[in-house]
């Protein structure tokens, strides 16, 4: 097992997504998932006090979701944009793999628009519907760009240094990274939603996030 996952991170460092190295890091012997508390993505093998800040957001169906909505449920969050024709299309088939590998309602699928003033709660659903996305538990949110930018840059860490924080007009997020999050609102994995490798170990994951929490 330690030489499979010698020979993983010699193919992979460099080339993938931040969960695989995170796996290749990892000794055959070690089933709880690491935590992550800064942006540079080092894992934690400990509890760390860092957790995803509070947020209000609308859904395609015009409700409203928070993060305490969330609470005690497992979910990954992405970053998308309904006009998007590169990046986005592959993201959402990788979370519609993750969403078809794991029937079980505790986990929440989140997709944050990052051009929300585009994307309103109608343009957002007409998305959904054209790509079978299941409303109940694929949520695409929209709501106020800071807040939702502030949110990917200091909480989920998934804009790889490519979000200033400043506030400037043309500032813009495109990222691949997929963000594995637990039921309290702490990061437990980050992923290159465009590799599949990185995907099938995310489906994985939250696996063992669901298999030792309680129903």
């Amino acid at each position: 097992m330690k030489k499979r996952y010698l020979v993983w991170y010699t193919a992979i460092v460099g080339s993938l997504g931040v969960g695989s190295l995170v796996l290749a890091a990892r000794s055959g012997a070690v089933s709880d998932l690491p935590y992550y508390d800064s942006p540079d993505l080092t894992p934690r093998w400990h509890d760390v006090s860092h957790t995803v800040a509070p947020f209000a957001m609308t859904t395609q169906a015009g409700e409203s979701l928070s993060s305490r909505d969330l609470e005690g449920r497992v979910y990954v969050a992405s970053f998308i944009y309904t006009r998007c024709s590169v990046v986005c299309p592959r993201l959402v088939t990788s979370l519609r793999e993750v969403d078809s590998a794991i029937p079980d309602p505790r986990l929440v699928v989140l997709s944050f628009s990052v051009t929300p003033d585009q994307d309103p709660p109608s343009v957002l659903a007409e998305f959904g519907r054209e790509r079978r996305i299941d409303s109940a538990r694929w949520k695409l949110l929209t709501g106020d760009k800071r807040a939702i930018y502030d949110l990917a840059h200091s909480s989920f860490f998934a804009d790889d240094e490519r979000l200033t924080g400043t506030g400037a007009e043309n500032e813009f997020l495109h990222t691949e990274k997929l963000v594995l999050v637990d039921g309290a609102g702490k990061v437990r994995g980050v992923y290159n939603g465009s590799q599949r490798f990185d995907v099938e170990h995310l489906i994985e994951d939250i696996g063992r996030l669901l298999g030792s929490s309680k129903s």
